[in-house]
């Protein structure tokens, strides 16, 4: 009977009633500038490749230092004129809106380094002598590469930077982009 009592006297820990929360999710929304890098052989020298682009990410953060997430947004890649004949005037436009899978570790305080993969749909449109030609390619084999600093206003809002860089497989596209990001956490 002494030991009953003297296990339930000398408990040594109690339950506690703090609740922790161990996963974090965050909803980023991002915008800013982006360069298409040229590697067209033909009509190159008449293309613009600066744009504004955008992007939405959705993480999933649990307590370690590793991050779960998807990515989409628009970009456009280029845009280009030129004569198809002497009074006829062509442009080229191409746009991704890209689907990605993403990865994304936490290196020091408010330093995250990223990488992602998945699938991209591109968009070609000719248009010229009254025609228009609209094409739609999916891209399966697609990466990117991001680093970024958020920094947290308060529990709930984060602003940050972001540089990313990616690359479209099915038409060997490569940009890069340079963000502003705002980012709520819940």
């Amino acid at each position: 009977m002494v030991l009953v009592f003297l296990s339930v006297v000398v408990y040594s820990q109690r339950n506690d009633n703090v609740k922790v929360r161990l996963n974090n999710y965050t909803l980023t929304v991002g915008a800013g500038w982006t360069h298409y890098i040229n590697n067209l052989q033909v009509g190159g020298e008449n293309l613009q490749n600066d744009f504004a682009g955008v992007s939405v990410k959705f993480f999933w953060e649990p307590e370690h230092r590793l991050s779960l997430g998807l990515e989409s947004g628009y970009y456009k890649l280029f845009k280009a004129n030129g004569l198809l004949t002497d009074n006829t005037l062509g442009q080229v436009d191409r746009s991704v809106i890209p689907a990605l899978v993403l990865i994304r570790m936490r290196i020091i305080e408010n330093m995250h380094l990223g990488i992602g993969t998945g699938i991209a749909l591109i968009t070609n449109k000719i248009a010229g002598g009254g025609q228009k030609v609209v094409t739609e390619t999916l891209s399966l084999s697609n990466f990117e590469l991001s680093g970024a600093y958020i920094y947290p206003l308060n529990k709930h809002l984060l602003l940050g930077g972001e540089v990313k860089l990616f690359h479209f497989g099915n038409t060997e596209d490569t940009m890069y982009s340079i963000q502003a990001t705002c980012a709520v956490r819940f």
